[in-house]
């Protein structure tokens, strides 16, 4: 018993032996050192807010790699690749535009179970970095547009809309500051309603060129474009003849003539504003304050909804009287109405000379007996002396192809009673 128990003893010292000797082969010959060579490395570039801070930039040289040629034990160098080895280059040191060369700073993220200190680097291409460091700006640059493609027939395109109406630009400042404005292009075919999309744009220098926008930052990539497409209608335009001056409305078509110039103007507006449009009035024109052949002009008056597309903004009236006859005749037949209480009116004007038109034979037959003039004082100011008050005519002709022409006024005398 006793010597089964010494054997059990030594075949345990024997165990603990060859244990240790297994551990040493792996640690010193199952790990041993490798080399070989990672590629594609990419540099990494930190302290750009500082730099930015400071108006600058990087320009030129941030998308660089290494290759490094590496020796180490062969747990930690299996692990190594381009993701597991990083270059980093510290840019915030740098405190002007210029170009610069600077050493990198090597550093690897292995598993916590496997240590990088055996690992060492032989080689390295290239041994240093260089890059480009640049004056950075920032701008707001307007958003224009242009239409390429074509409205359909009967309508027309307003102007445009964007949203927003400028991009912020960052980048370096002599390729920032040749920007003038974004540049929307909409190529459409025959548009017949308002056109509401989002649209690239792209840069347009001072001289008119494109400019490439790589390396730029923008705050938007797209632009909400709006193109109001509305419909176009010729309006004919129209005056209101008012009959007078012995000139009633039977007798208009044969004894005046009016001639509007323009006939018509191109308006445009949306549907709904344009539907029931045919003619436009210019105004009112008194055919008894018309005494021959006239101009007149008026105001093309237009909605606030409409846009008056052919740009005229007055129309001229020609205005002639044919086939009548003018006479003037003396009347004597004055009176006063409506005199204000506790004052007396007396008509300076003693006699009148009035102005009436008609077919001859209805011309020649009126009589200054037949003629009223009077003088309407419920308007006149209540003061006494000498005033120019406006008189009404009143023509009792027994004939309707007989009228009064113009505007008249007395003279009257006002006194206390």
């Amino acid at each position: 018993m006793k010597e089964t128990t010494k054997y059990n003893g030594l075949w345990m010292v024997i165990s603990v032996v060859l244990a240790i000797m297994v551990w040493s082969y792996v640690g010193n010959v199952a790990n041993r050192d490798e080399s070989g060579t990672v590629r594609n490395i990419p540099v990494n570039f930190v302290g750009l807010e500082t730099l930015e801070s400071r108006g600058l930039m990087v320009t030129d040289g941030l998308n660089q790699s290494v290759t490094l040629n590496v020796t180490g034990k062969r747990d930690a160098f299996r692990q190594l690749s381009a993701e597991t080895v990083s270059v980093t280059v510290d840019v915030s040191s740098v405190q002007q535009a210029g170009q610069y060369t600077q050493a990198y700073r090597i550093s690897y993220n292995l598993p916590p179970t496997v240590s990088s200190s055996s690992l060492v680097v032989t080689d390295q291409y290239p041994l240093n970095v260089t890059y480009t460091v640049a004056k950075r700006e920032t701008r707001t640059i307007p958003v224009k547009g242009v239409r390429t493609g074509s409205v359909a027939e009967g309508y027309q395109a307003g102007a445009f809309s964007f949203s927003p109406e400028s991009i912020e630009v960052k980048g370096e400042a002599s390729l920032v500051n040749q920007i003038e404005y974004a540049l929307v292009t909409l190529n459409q075919e025959d548009l017949s309603a308002t056109f509401t999309g989002e649209l690239p744009y792209t840069f347009v220098s001072f001289v008119g060129e494109p400019i490439d926008a790589t390396g730029l930052e923008v705050d938007h990539t797209l632009v909400q474009t709006t193109l109001p497409i509305i419909r176009l209608a010729e309006v004919e335009l129209t005056v209101n003849l008012i009959p007078g001056g012995g000139i009633t409305a039977d007798m208009i078509k044969d004894h005046v003539t009016c001639e509007i110039n323009p006939k018509t103007i191109m308006v445009s507006g949306t549907e709904a504003d344009l539907e029931g449009l045919q003619k436009l009035s210019l105004g009112d024109i008194e055919l008894a304050k018309v005494f021959g052949d006239e101009i007149r002009t008026f105001t093309i008056p237009l909605a606030a909804e409409l846009q008056n597309v052919s740009g005229v903004s007055e129309a001229t009236v020609t205005i002639s009287i044919r086939g009548l006859t003018t006479a003037t005749v003396e009347s004597t037949n004055i009176e006063l109405i409506n005199k204000p209480e506790g004052y007396r009116a007396d008509a300076l004007t003693q006699t009148c000379q009035i102005q009436i038109r008609g077919t001859q034979e209805a011309v020649e037959a009126v009589t200054g007996s037949q003629i009223r003039v009077v003088g309407d004082l419920q308007n006149a100011a209540i003061s006494t002396g000498a005033q120019t008050i406006p008189a009404r005519i009143q023509l009792n002709s027994g004939s309707s192809n007989v009228g009064v022409l113009g505007d008249y006024t007395i003279v009257v005398s006002i006194s206390r009673e």
